[in-house]
């Protein structure tokens, strides 16, 4: 019986189990019914995002017709105070993007034609002033970041390019510093991104995620890509952490989580958790924003989604709003966008429903249980080794651990228990039971907070072995060609038949080697006259193989076992071959015929046919290792066979 471990950590990413996330409070809410609505979605508004004017909260809401500034001083009943409109409007005006520098508001649509406006709004509450608006860089853009500390405007996605760079050092007279692609580096097509001091952070839609240095613009340089990653989607957006260690990404894609991205290193970047709106299966992530240690997230059908991402390897969801009040569905209505105000009170932008304003979001505490994974497929004989992470907030008398639904029969161990509030221990299974989609439940206890989690084990068995039936044990005077059968064993993907001259040293004296997915095998080749063999069957499966016992068997006579009227009808020379076999067939019945070259493996190599009762021809065997090999003659109820030795 020989395994092989085969520990496969599907969605090796964390999971918790902590207090029930709370709804957020709803301050105020605004919509316009007038607004034209678009023809594809049925849907009025698109971005969301938000400015501070002599200490005043206003919130900045796109649609079809253009930029709408909301006043927030009266929280119950959000107004209306200024609007700009877009350079493109109407029913087919679905995507329009805006960012804040200093106290400008820069705006591009992604239909069109459009433009790029400049507002300035350091007149609100009485007014807003346009003072920018030109095709010159930007006829059409998806997305717009800002880059405020080096006063640089990201654009992608756009008309005539897929990254655009514009400086701001006036800000109401923007100049191009560069258009990507370009001879230096051929970026691909962007939908939205992220830039921290230089370095841009693309989500480049099927192309994955990017990672370029733009510091000098006419030399960016890429520093790394991940385009394989778990429940990898439509990359779409996403925000870095406030260390640069980690990259929050939506892949805008039904049923995919929100991924944190480990970016330390560019060459290495991996998926090392998630998180999701714990709703339907067709749950889609679009937008997030981070404040301090909280993730919002826009979700289309779920609305607004706050996370507490404090430790990024165990992200827990804390508070919600759903905003779209019609059923989940495989399409894209509901929230669009998301914008945190530095007072931690937030916005979400629904397509269908208009601008929603909420309260700063408190963090409840932390009583949750994370593991390193969610689902744990391990084969029998194999240890899985999971991170258990308690919350920091239980009592700092202990957390005692149990496993309340854990088989009797099932071996595991804890590294630690109780554990510290804070402290990550190691749970240890071990493959001795075989069984498939365990819920495994860890639960934690302080004497006051209780908790509970859970995840998936199966432990896979090693196949069952063959029972052999034929030729039995010790037959003797078999055919030379015999057929092979043995009984169906469990667990099994595959069978593998194995004939050899010596049982002591079985693997060094094989002739013949077949694998196969039935119990029957009619041999392809010709054994020798009156010769013992021993044959077994091996099963195999994806952890592992099982030998059945050694039968020998002998075979007869050619005049006894193969009473064939074709024999001595199929001729070949030279033989030994070097270069060419020259073959040679005559007193056939007619008919189709077949002529097969085969290793000593039972392999097809050549194949040959001809009609009649008379044929001749050459074979080249040069390119051949030197060894021997078999020729078999066959119409579907007769055959022959010849032995053939390359030189």
């Amino acid at each position: 019986m020989k395994t092989h471990t085969l520990f496969l950590l599907l969605f090796c990413l964390p999971m918790l189990g902590s207090a029930q996330p709370q709804e957020a409070t709803l301050l105020g809410h605004w919509s316009d019914d007038s607004i034209t609505p678009t023809s594809w979605l049925d849907s009025r508004y698109n971005d969301i995002w938000g400015t501070v004017v002599n200490d005043q909260e206003f919130g900045i809401i796109g649609s079809t017709e253009g930029v709408h500034f909301i006043d927030l001083s009266n929280p119950e009943t959000p107004t209306e105070v200024a609007f700009v409109q877009g350079a493109a409007t109407g029913a087919n005006l679905v995507h329009r993007d805006f960012k804040s520098y200093q106290h400008y508001l820069y705006t591009v649509a992604d239909e069109g034609p459009s433009t790029l406006q400049i507002i300035d709004m350091s007149g609100l509450p009485a007014s807003v002033e346009k003072v920018y608006d030109s095709n010159e860089f930007i006829v059409q853009a998806h997305n717009i970041f800002i880059d405020e500390a080096n006063a640089r405007l990201y654009a992608c996605g756009g008309n005539g390019f897929n990254v655009l760079i514009l400086s701001l050092a006036d800000p109401e007279n923007p100049t191009l510093l560069a258009s990507y692609p370009n001879a230096q580096l051929n970026i691909p097509y962007v939908h939205d991104l992220y830039v921290r001091d230089h370095i841009g952070y693309l989500n480049a839609g099927n192309s994955g995620f990017w990672v370029v240095d733009f510091s000098d613009p006419a030399n960016a340089v890429l520093l790394g890509t991940m385009t394989n990653y778990p429940q990898a989607g439509y990359n779409h957006s996403g925000w870095l952490s406030d260390d640069g260690n980690y990259y929050f990404l939506c892949d805008e894609t039904h049923g995919m989580d929100i991924k944190v991205v480990d970016v330390r290193d560019f060459s290495d970047m991996k998926v090392v958790a998630t998180m999701n709106a714990e709703s339907a299966p067709t749950q889609i992530p679009h937008n997030v924003m981070l404040w301090g240690d909280l993730l919002f997230a826009s979700y289309y059908y779920d609305g607004l989604q706050v996370f507490d991402v404090s430790d990024p390897l165990a992200p827990r969801r804390i508070a919600y709003y759903d905003t779209y009040p019609g059923p989940d569905d495989d399409f894209f209505q509901g929230a669009w966008g998301v914008y945190v105000f530095p007072s931690g009170r937030s916005l979400i932008s629904d397509m269908n429903y208009g601008f929603f304003y909420f309260d700063v979001v408190e963090v409840p505490p932390d009583y949750s249980v994370s593991l390193s994974q969610q689902v744990v497929d391990m084969c029998y004989g194999d240890t899985a080794v999971l991170n258990i992470t308690v919350g920091q907030d239980f009592s700092s008398g202990g957390v005692t651990l149990s496993f309340p639904d854990a088989p009797t029969a099932l071996q595991f161990e804890v590294s630690a228990n109780p554990v510290q509030p804070g402290q990550t221990v190691q749970l240890s299974i071990f493959g001795t039971l075989a069984f498939e989609n365990l819920l495994f439940t860890i639960a934690a206890d302080d004497g006051t907070n209780q908790t509970q989690t859970s995840f998936e084990l199966t432990i896979r068995p090693l196949p069952g072995a063959a029972l052999l039936e034929t030729p039995p044990d010790g037959a003797t005077d078999q055919a030379l060609s015999p057929t092979f059968d043995w009984e169906l064993a469990q667990n099994v993907n595959a069978y593998r038949l194995d004939i050899a001259t010596d049982p002591d040293a079985f693997e060094q004296s094989i002739v013949f080697s077949q694998t196969l997915q039935v119990t029957l095998l009619e041999l392809p080749i010709q054994l020798e006259e009156n010769q013992t063999y021993y044959w077994r069957v091996v099963t195999l499966n994806d952890c592992g193989d099982s030998t059945s016992p050694i039968f020998a068997f002998t075979t007869g006579f050619a005049s006894s076992v193969f009473e064939n009227p074709l024999h001595g009808v199929l001729q070949l020379y030279p033989n030994p071959a070097d270069e060419t076999l020259h073959l040679r067939v005559g007193g056939l019945k007619g008919g189709h015929w077949v002529v097969r070259l085969l290793d000593a493996r039972g392999q097809v190599l050549r194949q040959l046919d001809f009609e009649g009762t008379r044929w001749e021809s050459l074979l080249p065997v040069d390119d051949l290792p030197a060894g021997l090999y078999f020729l078999s003659l066959d119409n579907g109820t007769e055959r022959a066979f010849r032995k053939v030795v390359v030189d």
